[in-house]
């Protein structure tokens, strides 16, 4: 069939993502790409984490190229290793250099963590326009480096002056779970409240402990934990596992979660309006999760358990629990939060 001239054409865009480290840094960029469907995407990450996470992307053809590059951690604490990162660095940034050469894409999204930071520096030396996007109060180290070379800087929060505020980027499956999948996936049958207890994709030792060391929380809940890679529970109260690939389902099946105090995992809960109890990470932290913390309590969105102060986990289960019609109303207020839209819309001004 001849085409037209008067036929109208729009030519896809190519857009490079990057960020990983934790599925916190990948998941947002999951939840864009979700979202972009007739553009041609490309992803630049290391052999870690982001990849195992991008994988069924790239089999289902929502990614076009998966492209490794290496990628060192800053260390936050005195050591010799750090001493190397500048030469490691510039070797990542060559390696982002390449393949930006050979793809030559049209823009840079990064979430954050280390894998991002070489990738930003390597499109802005190559004049690609460049977007970063930070989710938590206040910036991570590679955020706080790449918002020197990035074209646009966009944020959750109000993190920093330079920043445009577009929300949060969540998943819209987030929004579409099934509860029955979600029973099946955990293994209940939905006769008791579901209580799930998740540290995030690392998994939170203190948390699997807390929840071992009081069987009575299973005297009125059913309690699913999400462990955590290569993490256990070692009782018979609870039904676990490492990763869930539907979360959506989990959270429609959930009544009320113990969580650590990741933006978008606080985010996730608040827009599937489940009631939390959040316990922020201190140690080796920069202190991100604590004011994440506190602004979605301070909304009434959930409570707020310090990690020293644990023996009080199962009152304030309890307590969000019996209150759950309370913090859902305000759980709804916050809708706001939703940030995917613009985010994309942020993405798309620099198709041609």
């Amino acid at each position: 069939m001849l085409k037209t001239a008067s036929t109208a054409y729009t030519k896809s865009m190519k857009i490079v993502f990057s960020g990983g480290g934790t599925a916190g840094h990948v998941t947002p960029n999951l939840a864009l790409i979700d979202q972009l469907k007739n553009e041609q995407i490309y992803y630049i990450g290391t052999d870690g984490m982001e990849k195992t996470l991008t994988a069924p992307y790239l089999e289902q053809g929502k990614i076009e190229e998966y492209r490794v590059i290496t990628a060192d951690k800053l260390q936050r604490k005195l050591t010799l290793r750090n001493l190397a990162l500048p030469f490691k660095l510039i070797k990542s940034v060559r390696q982002a250099k390449r393949h930006l050469l050979d793809i030559r894409p049209d823009v840079i999204f990064s979430k954050g963590g280390y894998v991002g930071l070489p990738v930003i520096i390597a499109g802005k030396k190559l004049g690609i326009p460049t977007i970063i996007h930070e989710s938590d109060m206040t910036l991570g180290l590679s955020n706080k480096i790449c918002a020197h070379f990035a074209s646009d800087f966009l944020s959750a929060f109000p993190c920093d002056k330079r920043a445009k505020v577009v929300g949060l980027i969540v998943r819209d499956e987030i929004l579409h779970g099934d509860k029955n999948n979600g029973l099946v996936t955990m293994g209940f049958d939905g006769s008791k409240p579901i209580l799930l207890v998740t540290g995030g994709s690392l998994g939170a030792k203190a948390l699997n402990e807390a929840i071992a060391n009081c069987p009575k929380i299973a005297d009125r809940f059913d309690i699913f934990v999400i462990t955590g890679k290569n993490k256990r529970i070692d009782c018979d109260f609870v039904k676990q596992a490492e990763f869930v690939t539907n979360m959506n389902d989990i959270l429609a099946a959930t009544d009320v979660c113990v969580t650590r105090a990741g933006s978008n995992t606080l985010a996730e809960l608040t827009l599937t309006e489940v009631p939390f109890v959040t316990v922020p990470l201190t140690k080796q932290s920069r202190g991100e999760q604590v004011k994440n913390a506190q602004w979605f309590t301070e909304r009434g969105c959930g409570l707020t358990v310090s990690e020293e102060n644990l023996s009080g986990l199962l009152n304030a289960i309890n307590v969000a629990y019996d209150n759950r019609g309370a913090f859902q109303a305000k759980e709804r207020a916050q809708r706001g939060l939703y940030g995917t839209g613009k985010t994309v819309s942020e993405i798309l001004k620099y198709k041609n």
